[in-house]
């Protein structure tokens, strides 16, 4: 068992190209000490050849295993009820499972083969092969195909990053978030989902913004929301919009619940907040990478509030 999943192992290394001499000439000696084995070998790659291996160049796990199923002819197979018939068909899809299974983990599972996924606990920066920089922010992911190999730079981001990528004209870079596309060649942006939205921030350069049935170029110092339907483009109105990766924030005649909102956004133990006691007054201030103790302590002047973090909820009281 554990010899069969090593050439298993090796048959998806060789169908995709990434077969080191060494491995070669292990599979070389495999194949040449029967001619079960030969057989073996060889009816992976013709299914391989017969699924289409195109099929894979993007990430989309169920839609991939799905057509390759279609193409083998899982969804279309007549069995009949003899049991030689039965067996026959059995003889085959049983390997032919078990190589795409392994196939599937390649292209699909992070760690396994071609994908490399981080996840970030805490703020987490992240320097890819090609040179390009990610900062993470908490609770966020990026699933990655390792070396960035093929016609585009392609990565898949969950949650919230800033990505400063790297200038190469003949492989464009490009990230799936939610049924948003982002392709850039070289810019710098901050990238998020919240709930059905997903916005971009442009920092530097010139980003390529791509929804369900529609696309906009956004320049830097503009901003794109996709709101699960259509694109809105307007010049970034939120000064704030870097303070997670920063740490600085910036106040001018900002009332409560606009504070609230940024130290919310900024600080990793502030999961939510409650105003108990409203406030008309308007603040104006700004904090450089202070603790939120620190923070609480000038707001709570400046408000004449009690500032209080309870179980990650920030409650505001008189």
């Amino acid at each position: 068992m554990e010899e069969n999943s090593r050439i298993d192992m090796l048959i998806v290394r060789k169908l995709t190209g990434e077969l080191t001499q060494e491995e070669c000439d292990e599979l070389n000696d495999f194949v040449s000490a029967s001619e079960h084995n030969r057989k073996y070998v060889e009816t992976y790659e013709r299914l391989w050849h017969e699924s289409n291996k195109s099929l894979f160049h993007k990430i989309n796990e169920k839609e991939d295993w799905k057509n390759v199923r279609s193409r083998m002819g899982f969804n279309h197979r007549r069995i009949t009820s003899t049991r030689r018939q039965f067996m026959r068909i059995a003889a085959v899809l049983i390997p032919a499972l078990i190589i795409l299974a392994a196939v599937s983990a390649y292209y699909f599972v992070p760690g396994f083969g071609r994908l490399t996924a981080y996840d970030a606990t805490s703020k987490d920066i992240i320097t890819l092969p090609d040179g390009s920089e990610v900062t993470l922010k908490s609770g966020s992911s990026l699933t990655v195909v390792r070396g960035l190999k093929g016609e585009k730079r392609r990565v898949k981001l969950k949650g919230e990053a800033f990505f400063d990528i790297a200038k190469d004209h003949t492989h464009p870079f490009v990230i799936s978030v939610a049924s948003v596309t982002v392709e850039v060649l070289g810019t710098a942006f901050n990238l998020e989902k919240n709930g059905q939205e997903v916005r971009i921030d442009v920092v530097r350069g010139v980003v390529r913004f791509s929804g369900k049935h529609e696309e906009v170029l956004v320049h830097k110092g503009e901003e794109a929301v996709f709101d699960g339907n259509t694109i809105h483009k307007t010049d970034i109105r939120d000064e704030n919009f870097l303070a997670w990766k920063t740490g600085v924030m910036k106040f001018k005649d900002a009332g409560l619940k606009d504070i609230l909102e940024v130290i919310t956004d900024t600080y990793d133990e502030v999961k939510g907040y409650k105003i108990n006691s409203p406030a008309d007054v308007k603040v104006t201030t700004e904090f450089v990478n202070q603790p939120l103790k620190t923070v609480l302590n000038e707001l709570q002047i400046h408000f004449n509030k009690k500032f209080v973090l309870h179980e990650g909820i920030l409650v505001i009281s008189d």
